[in-house]
């Protein structure tokens, strides 16, 4: 209490300001008293609005503030604002001033006043912002809203992860339900759909959710009423049901789609859903027999296929409609229509004739199948007797693909050929570069094409000049060069000049040309075969070398193991080179002369087992697939990085019983799968796997060390397994991957000191694992509910072992939290639960707040104190003002 003296002080309009501004920080009575004095400092007195908004606006030192700045109210702080605008008493200019300047907040405030004329509310029921409009129909001038609509329509922001869990702990209230089940979040949906707290009614609504998990949950609700569920099953099953059709049909996708899909649904009502914005909903009204057949002629021309697939696939489907779906675009709708009865034969023949490519079909047949469809269009396009006509006209077709057709026809005409020399896909001009019909003269357009692979097609042209084969050997494009290059009469003198080209796969196409000029081997030897001593040619050399012939020497093959990268490659893959030079070509600087090497027939086993750790993982691929390959060797490619080489060892019968073990195991599935089909797998091996992957206790031990040895896949199998000894659990608790590690965290024989450890894992996935474990303890989960992961948190919400005390904790914590969130959702579930601490509830921020949505929690919050409900007893809300009369009257505070 203060004393009289200090209280008469701060009464006295002498006292001075810098006296006056030190007393704002008393008690409340005195700090009461200087919002009523005139010489309290303006800033104090913005200051103190909040908590005495009434002596503020009945302090005579506001009409000199507003006289000395008439911008006054604009420039005050926000909070200081509203609380003055709410109040019965503030001046009317105040609230003119707010209904055309005032932010959201503002006009809100102007909703919660009850001294607000009509005229100035009547404008804030077509406001845009959100809140307002709501808040307008619920002002006590105005006429009645009904609640359970302005609630249900009520436009609020919410933070979904905070009411999740309000959410599994039970504290959202009935009251507020149905507003929560319109959350976009499935999560919190579905947590309410298991909620014993929800109401009947909700339940019921909920079995019909957009979302599968949330329908799920209110199925397995035992509160859910039972003559809903059958309802429920009855319309899913088709069969017939007492359900609001109508209702339904308004409702989200989901719902529509069940209705549209339903048989007994009338058929004006399936009419409608068949023009539906949603695919999924005109999808399932194609599908319904019930559907007229000249909705289902629209229907056939959808935009979607999964739309036109169920047309396709009614019985009712018009034949005119069938035809169209018979040549879609689409090869599931082709096929449905083709197996639909209604389909006349004869249409099904044409298209599988005019696919196939059959020579004797008429051209006037083709003419007409070209008018079904795009895909019709492009089959006949492509066909040999295709109509003059129907080339014409489907080789200016907004279609690449029709075009492409067109520019593929053999029987295409040159001038149809020119114009699609300048299409602007290069699929089309790569076809008309190719096309024997082309003229001339846009071949030698299409040689200066900015598209390589256009540029490419040309030598693929059996009229290509030879002088513009000659022009394309000095394309700026390897692929070009190499197309020449490949080219079975390029002129021996352009094969001489691309010998030296700078690209390999370039030479490599020379070197394998069939008519490639010894003249052109010389610059890939590098001049080496001038000093070899032998009756051969070079070209004889090279051809012979390259097809392996029995008849060459090793000592030739010793000096061509000597000799450029090319002589190297040819020695190394030759079966007569001697050992030793196959021993000094393993160790190449080139991968390709490596590779060879480990292609030879006749390598010696020690070589081979060094190229099994070459860094090449073509020459390691290599090795796998050799014959002669040891089983070490095997072994040693089985842990191999590269997915291919495991792949090839996994195959081979003679694989050892430790590599095809470990691959059995393998990080792929691909890999395991591959070795779990090699029958030189023992069956007790594969039994073992498969008793792991079910998590055997049974398991031999010595198999589970096995297992903690290997790959991650196996190490997380040995971790999970309820048999493995606690030593080895240690052990893989310290594991580098968090998988391997999480497998640990769900070990339910996992000892108490390592669940603690990983409880401080780096990774989410593994806390979460611990968080869930069967035998966390009551510390162990307080401590993850405090986990910055909301997914850890969730997890330990829900242990069955989490003790009372600590969830009490947690639920007043977690109120608190969600009363001080800046979310309208989260502080209304909060303000409304009986378990939110009383210094929460009696805060000004909360009675003064400008959502009526927190006035109204607050005012049904049976533990809200009576003072606050005075307060709020006087709000301009209608509904806040009926509950807190009623709370007032339950305390006895209130008119009898």
């Amino acid at each position: 209490m203060p004393s009289p003296d200090t209280l008469r002080e701060a009464q006295d309009p002498r006292c001075k300001p810098e006296r006056l501004r030190r007393l704002a920080s008393l008690t409340e009575e005195v700090r009461r008293a200087v919002a009523a004095n005139p010489n309290t400092p303006a800033e104090v007195l913005v200051r103190l609005a909040v908590r005495f908004p009434q002596e503020v606006l009945q302090n005579p030192v506001l009409d000199l503030l507003l006289l000395v700045n008439p911008n006054w109210l604009a420039e005050i702080p926000a909070f200081a604002r509203n609380r003055l605008l709410a109040q019965p008493s503030v001046p009317v200019g105040f609230l003119r001033w707010a209904a055309g300047n005032g932010d959201l907040a503002a006009l809100q405030s102007l909703a919660q006043n009850p001294s607000t004329p009509p005229e100035l509310l009547e404008p804030l029921l077509t406001s845009p912002l959100p809140g307002v409009a709501e808040a307008a129909r619920l002002h006590l001038s105005l006429e009645t809203c009904p609640y359970q609509t302005a609630l249900w329509w009520l436009e609020a922001d919410a933070d979904p992860l905070q009411l999740r869990q309000l959410a599994l702990v039970g504290l959202i209230p009935g009251w507020l339900m149905p507003r929560l089940v319109r959350e976009p979040d499935p999560t919190l949906r579905e947590y309410l759909a298991a909620s014993g707290q929800t109401p009947p009614e909700l339940l019921e609504a909920l079995l019909l959710d957009e979302n599968e998990e949330v329908r799920r949950a209110a199925q397995a609700n035992p509160a859910t009423p039972r003559e809903a569920l059958e309802r429920f099953t009855r319309l899913e099953l088709g069969e017939p049901a007492e359900v609001p059709l109508e209702l339904l049909a308004r409702g989200h996708p989901w719902a529509r789609t069940l209705v549209a899909r339903y048989p007994y649904t009338p058929p004006g009502l399936l009419e409608q859903l068949s023009g539906d914005e949603d695919w999924r909903v005109r999808a399932a009204a194609a599908a319904n027999p019930g559907l007229e057949p000249g909705k289902l002629l629209g229907l056939a021309g959808d935009s979607d296929p999964d739309v036109r697939l169920a047309t396709a696939a009614n019985p009712r489907t018009p034949a005119e409609a069938l035809e169209r779906l018979a040549s879609d675009e689409n090869e599931r709708v082709r096929a449905a229509a083709a197996a639909n009865r209604s389909l006349p034969v004869r249409v099904l023949e044409l298209l599988s004739r005019a696919e196939a490519q059959d020579a004797a079909l008429p051209s006037q047949e083709l003419g007409r199948m070209a008018a079904l469809s795009e895909w019709a269009r492009r089959i006949a396009a492509g066909h040999p007797n295709a109509p003059a006509e129907t080339l014409e006209r489907c080789h200016a077709d907004s279609d690449w693909h029709t075009r492409l057709a067109v520019a593929r026809n053999p029987n295409a005409a040159p001038p149809l050929l020119a114009a699609l020399a300048a299409d602007p896909d290069p699929d089309v001009r790569q076809a008309v570069a190719r096309h024997p019909n082309t003229p001339r003269p846009w071949l030698e357009r299409l040689a200066t094409d900015d598209q390589p692979d256009v540029r490419a097609q040309i030598l693929v042209n059996p009229a290509l000049p030879e002088a513009l084969m000659v022009r394309l050997a000095t394309d700026d494009h390897w692929k070009v060069r190499q197309a020449v290059a490949a080219h079975p009469f390029a002129p021996p003198e352009v094969l001489i000049r691309l010998a030296t080209d700078p690209d390999p796969d370039v030479r490599q196409a020379v070197a394998d040309h069939p008519n490639v000029p010894e003249a052109a081997l010389e610059p890939l030897f590098s001049g080496w075969f001038a000093g070899l001593e032998t009756e051969l040619s070079l070209l004889e050399l090279y051809r012979r070398a390259k097809r392996l012939a029995p008849e060459l020497p090793p000592h030739l093959l010793s000096q061509l193991a000597a000799g450029s990268e090319w002589a190297r490659r040819l020695a190394a893959r030759h079966p007569n080179t001697l050992g030793r030079d196959l021993e000094r070509l393993a160790g190449d600087e080139d991968w390709r002369v490596r590779q060879a090497v480990a292609e030879n027939p006749r390598i010696r086993s020690g070589v081979l087992e060094a190229l099994a750790t070459d860094p090449d993982a073509d020459v390691r691929k290599a090795v796998a697939r050799h014959p002669q390959v040891s089983a070490a060797s095997l072994a040693l490619l089985a842990q191999d990085e590269h997915l291919e080489v495991r792949l090839l060892v996994a195959a081979r019968l003679e694989a050892p019983l430790e590599a095809l073990a470990w691959l059995a195991g393998d990080d792929d599935e691909a890999v395991r799968q591959a070795a779990r089909a090699n029958p030189s797998l023992p069956v007790g091996i594969l039994d073992a796997y498969r008793r792991a992957e079910a998590f055997d206790a049974t398991l031999d031990l010595g198999f589970l060390a096995e297992l903690a040895g290997r790959g991650l896949y196996a190490r997380a199998l040995a971790a999970q397994n309820p048999a493995t000894p606690q030593a080895l659990l240690a052990q893989l608790c310290q594991d580098a991957e968090w998988r391997v590690r999480q497998a640990v965290a769900l070990n339910p024989c996992l000892p108490r000191e390592s669940l603690e450890g990983l409880a401080s894992d780096p990774d989410r996935d593994v806390r979460q694992a611990v968080a869930r474990h069967p035998g966390a303890w009551g510390g162990l989960l307080a401590r993850l509910l405090a986990d910055p992961d909301e997914g850890v948190q969730l997890a330990a919400l829900q242990h069955p072992r989490l003790d009372a005390d600590t969830l009490a904790h947690y639920r007043e914590q977690l109120l608190v939290a969600a009363s001080r969130s800046r979310f309208l959702l989260n502080r209304a579930v909060a303000l409304a639960s009986p378990q939110l601490p009383l210094f929460e509830l009696t805060k000004v921020r909360h009675r003064a707040a400008p959502e009526w949505l927190v006035r109204l929690a607050l005012a049904r919050n049976p533990k809200t104190p009576p003072e606050v409900l005075a307060e709020l007893a006087q709000d301009g809300n209608r509904w806040v003002r009926t509950e807190a009369e009623k709370g007032l009257k339950a305390k006895g505070d209130g008119p009898a």
